[in-house]
């Protein structure tokens, strides 16, 4: 089980735990086990001190780990716990310490800096120049990432997942992709990747690649991550572009398109409209009444009968 998670996430839970360890001592209280209304006056303690929801739910992830891994039934799934958890979410959020981190939206005019930027030769972290063989053949993976990516809003863990089988070139010029299972669906599902992005995907497909062969070439969510945040700079789009950047910006330019809550839910595959209206929601301020009664976009930006 431990072997299965990341190193940084063992560390983190060992971290919450010493805590809650520390905090049980100090009251007089068994951390292990734990009952449950231990758990929730820990979590009502920690919101209090002026922790984020991030870190409540680090800490109630670690508490449920450490009982699991000690053969015990984890108290954090008691009802006191979970009423207690949602309370807290719920105030936190009013206090606007529940927000979810948003990583940078990688917009349409996002994508048109990586496409001017993607080819040129980037030095490596010994200093090394890569030749200009390899800047166009890497330019042209980062290409297919950041299109493909935005197209189906793929999740960064679909992206290193696709594979050659799962892609479809149609005769219109399109293309359709695959994804066998996802965070939110153990259905496959298949996703339009228009034109460019499909012929982005024909030029680092070489000859008859095999069936199962990766069509990016990397084999973890965090790869994908690294490579988009690598773009992002070398196109000057400054930090904070990751892997969820793709669909983020994907979001923000259909709803400015137009497109409504429901039709960008459908294509993000979100089930529910939390994410997808957070991450569109400056784009819905210009359609909103106050925006519509100054007439965003005109010319003076004054309110009707003005100027």
């Amino acid at each position: 089980m431990k072997r299965s998670r990341r190193p940084s996430t063992n560390r983190a839970y060992a971290r919450a735990w010493r805590r809650f360890e520390v905090w049980a001592g100090r009251e007089r209280l068994r951390p292990l086990p734990a009952s449950p209304v231990t758990v929730a006056a820990y979590l009502t303690h920690r919101a209090a001190a002026g922790l984020s929801m991030s870190s409540l739910a680090m800490d109630r992830k670690a508490i449920s780990h450490h009982h699991r891994s000690s053969g015990l039934p984890t108290p954090t799934a008691a009802e006191e716990v979970r009423q207690t958890y949602a309370g807290l979410r719920n105030q936190l959020a009013e206090e606007g310490r529940g927000e979810p981190h948003q990583a940078r939206g990688l917009t349409a005019a996002g994508l048109a800096a990586i496409r001017r930027t993607a080819h040129r030769p980037r030095s490596g972290p010994t200093g090394r120049t890569e030749s200009p063989g390899h800047a166009r053949r890497r330019g042209d993976v980062d290409i297919a990432i950041a299109t493909v990516m935005r197209d189906a809003l793929l999740r960064r863990s679909e992206a290193a997942e696709l594979r050659w089988r799962a892609v479809t070139f149609m005769r219109n010029g399109s293309a359709r992709v695959t994804v066998r299972r996802s965070k939110t669906s153990a259905a496959a599902v298949v996703l339009y990747v228009g034109a460019e992005a499909a012929s982005a995907l024909r030029r680092i497909r070489r000859g008859s690649p095999p069936p199962d062969e990766r069509v990016f070439g990397l084999k973890s969510g965090r790869a994908i991550s690294n490579r988009i945040a690598a773009m992002a700079r070398e196109a000057g789009l400054g930090e904070g572009f990751s892997g969820h950047s793709p669909r983020v910006g994907m979001a923000q330019d259909l709803t400015a398109a137009g497109a409504g809550l429901t039709a960008i839910m459908v294509a993000g595959r979100w089930k529910s409209e939390r994410m997808p209206a957070y991450y569109s929601r400056a784009e819905d301020l210009e359609r909103g009444a106050v925006a519509r009664f100054y007439g965003a976009g005109r010319d003076g930006g004054g309110p009707p009968g003005t100027g």
